[in-house]
């Protein structure tokens, strides 16, 4: 496997959820239990619209020929992987949010491994 296939899972995973917190912010909040109000709603859509920036570099980065330029998407897409995943499991953990919020750091995690894989174990790869 090669980073541009991982990218390409990637992808239609994250345009998901950045379209569902963008455009649903309401639904997405009820769905894990969480309160829905005006602050959440915004922070919701604030999300939204970073993974969909996020997906767009996974977009361009799958078509690329320079492996420096996969590299770099990459370490950005692990960075914000490093981060939801510990912010998924510290509000899982603290029991804020009903179970639908385990699919979060089980992503999070998956992604965070196969970014590093690419990064660290296997960079001829990318």
């Amino acid at each position: 496997m090669k980073l541009r296939h991982l990218f390409t899972i990637n992808f239609p995973i994250a345009v998901f959820f950045g379209l569902t917190c963008t455009f649903l912010p309401s639904l997405v909040l009820k769905m894990y239990g969480l309160p829905v109000d005006d602050a959440a709603i915004w922070v919701t859509r604030l999300v939204g619209g970073s993974i969909l920036g996020f997906s767009t570099l996974m977009w361009f980065g799958r078509k690329t020929d320079s492996a420096n330029f996969r590299q770099s998407i990459a370490r950005a897409l692990l960075v914000q992987d490093i981060v939801g995943f510990i912010a998924s499991m510290e509000i899982q953990l603290r029991g804020n949010i009903n179970v639908l919020g385990w699919s979060n750091p089980i992503l999070y995690g998956a992604l965070t491994f196969g970014y590093a894989y690419f990064l660290f174990m296997h960079p001829k790869n990318s």
